[in-house]
C-alpha cells in the first residue's frame, strides 16, 4: 500500500483525525501532506520498544522527516503532540476537529492543479523514488518470483 501511495500521479493528503500509531505513521508519511487533529492524538511509532522491524520501515521517515527527526521516531519512540509534530515538520498543518476536512480540501484544491501537466508523479519519484523503490522491493504485489514452485496443485 505504502509503494502504491507513493506512485500516484497526484497529491495525497492524509487526514490524521486520532492517534497515528505504529504503521499508521508510515501510512501518513507515505502521503505529499498531512494534517493533524490539533485536540487529540499523538503520532507514535512504537516499533523499537515492541521489537518490531521490516525492511524499509525506516526509508520513508528518514528521507521526508530528515536524520534527527527520523531518530526520535524510530530509534527513541517519540511520541508527538500536533504542536510537535507540526514544529518538527512531520505534519504540515494542524487545525482543531471541525476545521479539519474544510482545509484538507483547500489542501486539495490548492495543490490538485499540479497533477493536470502529467509529470506530478514523475517528479514525485525523483523526491522519493528511492522509497518507492526499497517499499516495491518488499511488497508482495510487486516481488517478481525468484523461484518456480515444485508442488503441483
Amino acid at each position: 500500500m505504502l509503494a502504491t501511495i507513493l506512485d500516484f500521479p497526484y497529491p495525497t493528503i492524509a487526514l490524521l483525525t486520532g492517534h497515528s500509531l505504529g504503521g499508521a505513521c508510515l501510512f501518513a508519511l507515505a502521503h505529499d501532506y498531512r494534517i493533524m487533529n490539533s485536540s487529540r492524538g499523538f503520532f507514535h511509532l512504537p516499533a523499537i520498544d515492541l521489537g518490531l522491524s521490516f525492511p524499509g520501515v525506516g526509508i520513508l521517515p528518514r528521507l521526508k522527516l530528515g536524520p534527527k527527526v527520523a531518530r526520535k521516531l524510530l530509534l527513541e519512540a517519540h511520541r508527538w503532540t500536533s504542536k510537535e509534530a507540526f514544529e518538527d515538520g512531520v505534519v504540515d498543518a494542524v487545525f482543531e476537529p471541525e476545521e479539519m476536512m474544510g482545509k484538507a480540501v483547500v489542501f486539495g484544491e490548492r495543490w490538485g492543479d499540479k497533477a493536470k501537466g502529467g509529470v506530478y508523479g514523475v517528479l514525485r519519484d525523483e523526491l522519493w523514488g528511492e522509497a518507492g523503490r526499497a517499499l516495491r522491493s518488499v511488497s508482495w504485489v510487486h516481488r517478481q518470483p525468484t523461484a518456480l514452485g515444485k508442488a503441483k496443485l
